[in-house]
């Protein structure tokens, strides 16, 4: 006995054929409909959840009967206690552990689906749903990221549309990706000590006059270089090419960028200067960058909408020619010795402003980088970055490494949620920060030893007085890629550390400033970008957010120091051992690896090793046994310890 929502029949008869349903219980018959002779050989369909006098009644067998006297056929029979369904799934063959799944789908938008189920099985027969934290939207072109904590154990998993009663309409499973418990960008290989210090690892991207408009070097310690100095060791600044020269093929005249005659190359130059805009003088720019502490690090940009390619009359000479001059002025040996690094490129491959042809790139690059070198061998040089390993291959070759001091990547924080793409913390399964481990697996298979620099990276937030809402005239609700002020001070520490132990050698935070929303854009990028900033619009009051000051503590707690072990890293509790100097055990980090917004605390244990380097009898000796009690997100201000995580020292 069951409730019914449809029945349907194909019957044959001289004569109408009644569908009734048999009461359960009493075993009296209700109509259900009425089959007429214009349908036979037709499949007929009766909704019984939409007839009121049906509806709710419990029905024991279905009932078909005809007064024509030559009898009837029946050809098909059917009875739906519930809605019709499609999935489509896949056998990995036998049970595996699964952690993370990415699901694109689509299945309309006019009402015809219901709703939208991932599940899993072990038979085939029993299916279990998989949490989605809410309701599945219909349409996920854009893909949806699917953390499975803790792992499930499946041969099967599928996505499954509900179809609307009378819906005829195709539903469409376009991915269905499943990871296994090390994650959807894989594990690394053996955790090894990172030997570059917090202080020299953390920098940040900064912009000519640091938004101002104006010369670094005539700039208030309060707005300038100075300001950003106390958190970061080394700032990134991108130097448009057509901004020195109007051509590819005209040679900078980096040595005649002030006034004739003049050879001061910290004064403002009026103008003189015979770069492509004759107020340029970017020495007034990293003269300041350096005095103030920072390394300085240069991305030479260029794109097809300032440089279409077809003015590259020979993209080798045009790159080494402006690849040497740079080198030769700014260099540490025959220079001025501001620059430290330049990059190739920043994305030359961007969707609308970029190259697609690989070779180009590739010839260009081979011409800047030999040229950086040729003018001062002690400049460091790097590609750009792009958007994935394969596309790195097809632009650098084992011919290029010679000329090559590390390799470049971009990373942030986001998954794909059912609000589009979200800001997450940066150990969260799905992290697209993870996407770095593809690049540095390759560099620990091809190329052992090269550094590898993350040039990208960070968190848009709310802070500073600004918010992370649709500018005027735009309807709409915050940026999910926005997280907190808090969580990005949070997020800003706990990536740090988290990235050092991946091995990476530099973190150069974006942004160094929130910049202004633009409403024509708003639309397709939701604000992005604009409020990653250590501090805040002009129009704000350059107010300082709450992850300059955690990243500036932590410099000032922790900058000498650097990743030493891992003690443990799993879903409940992160923590590292440091070194500081000579001194391979100096402190220990610890941290619940969780969203910022994530309450309550937890008790863990672990046993801390001594690193031996060959002077002890075992790979590990315990030193102490430490219980750490009620390791929670804290963001009081009290102090830094208080403020980002607990971190407990002992001097060995």
């Amino acid at each position: 006995s069951t409730n019914l929502i449809a029945v349907s029949a194909k019957t044959n008869c001289g004569g109408p054929v009644l569908v009734m349903g048999v009461v359960s219980g009493t075993n009296t018959k209700m109509l259900i409909g009425t089959i007429p002779t214009t349908s036979n050989y037709q499949a007929v369909n009766f909704e019984v959840v939409d007839n009121s006098t049906l509806s709710g009644k419990v029905f024991s067998g279905i009932w078909l009967e005809s007064s024509w006297s030559g009898g009837f056929q029946v050809f098909e029979l059917a009875a739906r206690s519930g809605p019709c369904y499609e999935f489509a799934g896949i056998d990995f063959g036998k049970p595996v552990a699964v952690s993370a799944l990415t699901v694109r789908h689509y299945a309309g938008t006019g009402g015809t689906v219901t709703a939208t189920y991932y599940e899993s099985s072990l038979d085939q027969i029993t299916w279990q749903g998989i949490n989605t934290n809410g309701p599945i939207p219909s349409i996920t072109t854009d893909a949806l990221d699917v953390e499975i904590y803790p792992a499930v154990l499946m041969r099967y998993v599928r996505v499954r549309h509900v179809l609307q009663e009378k819906a005829s309409f195709k539903v469409f499973v376009w991915e269905l990706s499943a990871w296994d418990t090390n994650g959807k960008n894989g594990q690394l290989g053996t955790v090894k000590p990172n030997p570059v210090s917090f202080r020299k690892l953390v920098g940040v991207n900064g912009i000519y006059g640091w938004g101002t408009g104006s010369y670094s070097s005539t700039l208030t310690p309060q707005l300038g270089p100075s300001v950003f100095s106390p958190a970061c060791g080394h700032a990134r600044n991108y130097q448009n090419w057509n901004w020195d020269v109007s051509d590819p093929t005209v040679i900078p005249a980096f040595d005649q960028m002030v006034a004739p005659g003049s050879s001061d190359y910290g004064a403002l130059p009026g103008s003189g200067s015979r770069l492509n805009f004759n107020w340029l003088n970017w020495d007034n720019e990293y003269t300041a960058w350096k005095a103030s502490g920072m390394e300085v690090e240069v991305s030479v940009q260029f794109s097809s909408s300032s440089f279409p390619q077809n003015l590259f009359k020979n993209p080798f000479v045009n790159g080494y020619n402006y690849g040497y001059f740079f080198s030769r002025h700014f260099g540490r040996k025959n220079g001025t010795g501001d620059v430290a690094s330049m990059e190739v490129g920043n994305e030359p491959w961007i969707a609308g402003m970029g190259y697609s042809d690989p070779v180009f790139y590739s010839t260009l690059l081979m011409g800047m980088a030999k040229g950086a070198k040729d003018g001062d061998p002690t400049m460091r040089v790097l590609p750009a970055h792009f958007g994935s390993l394969s596309d790195n291959l097809q632009r650098f070759n084992a011919s290029h490494i010679r000329y090559l001091d590390a390799l470049n990547v971009h990373a942030y924080s986001w998954m794909q949620t059912l609000v589009g793409r979200t800001g997450v913390h940066p150990e969260h399964n799905m992290s697209t920060q993870h996407e770095v481990n593809d690049l540095i697996r390759f560099r620990d298979t091809a190329l052992p030893g090269m550094p590898i620099y993350l040039t990208e990276w960070g968190w848009d937030s709310a802070g500073g007085g600004e918010d992370c809402n649709p500018p005027a005239g735009i309807s709409g609700t915050a940026s999910p890629v926005c997280v907190s002020e808090a969580a990005q001070a949070l997020y800003a520490v706990r990536g740090a550390l988290m990235l050092a132990r991946k091995g990476l050698q530099r973190l150069t935070w974006f942004f160094y400033g929130n910049q202004a929303t633009d409403s024509a854009s708003w639309p397709s990028v939701k604000g992005l970008f604009s409020r990653s900033g250590l501090r805040s619009t002009s129009a704000a009051g350059y107010q300082l957010k709450q992850s300059y000051y955690a990243l500036k503590d932590f410099i000032a707690s922790l900058g000498a120091t650097n990743f030493q072990a891992v003690i443990r890293e799993d879903h409940d509790a992160f923590v590292y051992l440091l070194a500081n100097g000579t001194n391979l055990a100096s402190h220990i980090v610890a941290w619940r690896p969780v969203d910022a917004g994530v309450s309550g605390s937890i008790n863990v244990t672990f046993t801390v090793c001594l690193p031996c380097s060959g002077r002890c009898p075992s790979a590990c000796i315990p030193l102490w046994w430490l219980s750490v009690r009620k390791l929670s997100n804290r963001t009081t201000k009290a102090s830094f310890m208080q403020r980002i995580f607990p971190y407990l020292q002992k001097r060995l």
